[in-house]
């Protein structure tokens, strides 16, 4: 399988600092479960939140993704990534966006409907066909939250010193 990714001009970013990125449990067994001296795992419900330790680099990546194929849902999804994942009474609410900061984006981006089916297989897969999901698009104030959230991050990063 060919990862578009190998040509992305700012050397995968995305892979090279992992944050975020949500998982359930099968895909946390088979991709993670002996990884995890270099993560930060977060459970939340049914599912993983994962970062790298340090913000270094996805442990699957080692000059490119060694699970491309194979990968977590999150992860080919992008550059649409899932945002907030809320749990209660039989029911998932899931929010996803696409304000990445990939330079393919344009190249990469697919329609949202197919998007939002990826997102709904995973998370009835996840939370099981009894359960009602809700998936929809990121827009409005979260999004300028979001946006302010990654600028000050950012800013950090500069004033330590560090690669933006």
């Amino acid at each position: 399988m060919s990862n578009p990714c190998l040509k992305c001009p700012t050397e995968q970013s995305c892979c090279r600092e992992l944050h975020g990125l949500k998982i359930n449990d099968a895909e946390y067994t088979r991709l993670f479960a002996g990884k995890s001296e270099h993560l930060t795992v977060s459970r939340k419900g049914k599912l993983y939140e994962l970062s790298s330790i340090g913000n270094g680099p996805c442990p699957n990546w080692d000059q490119q993704c060694q699970v491309y194929g194979n990968r977590p849902m999150d992860c080919d999804l992008y550059p649409y990534t899932m945002g907030n994942v809320f749990e209660g009474d039989g029911e998932v609410y899931a929010t996803y966006h696409s304000r990445t900061e990939c330079p393919l984006t344009a190249e990469l981006l697919g329609p949202r409907e197919k998007a939002e089916a990826m997102i709904l297989k995973f998370l009835t897969d996840t939370y099981g066909e009894h359960c009602k999901v809700t998936v929809r698009y990121d827009e409005g104030a979260a999004r300028l939250y979001h946006l302010a959230r990654r600028a000050a991050a950012k800013a950090k990063r500069l004033l330590a010193g560090e690669k933006a």
